[in-house]
């Protein structure tokens, strides 16, 4: 059976929104292999076999990206 994967509650949304660091962590360990899938990168060793790696350096700027983007996210309560 496949597994479902649900967004952060709102609730988390909104403390990450006001800068709550557990938050911030909780939503990006939610998309934590949806960053990793997104970053791999082929790499070649020295005998010149290709792996397909994740370049944490790329994940660090989106993981960057993102947090900037949560603190500069404005929620509308109507």
């Amino acid at each position: 059976m496949e597994r479902i994967q649900k967004c952060p509650r709102f609730s988390i949304i909104c403390s990450a929104v006001d800068g709550d660091e557990i938050a911030m962590e909780k939503i990006l360990n939610h998309y934590n292999a949806y960053i990793s899938k997104a970053c791999l990168r082929p790499c070649y060793d020295e005998y010149g076999n290709m792996r397909i790696v994740v370049d944490m350096d790329l994940k660090g700027r989106v993981r960057t990206a993102i947090i900037k983007a949560i603190l500069n996210f404005e929620l509308e309560i109507k």
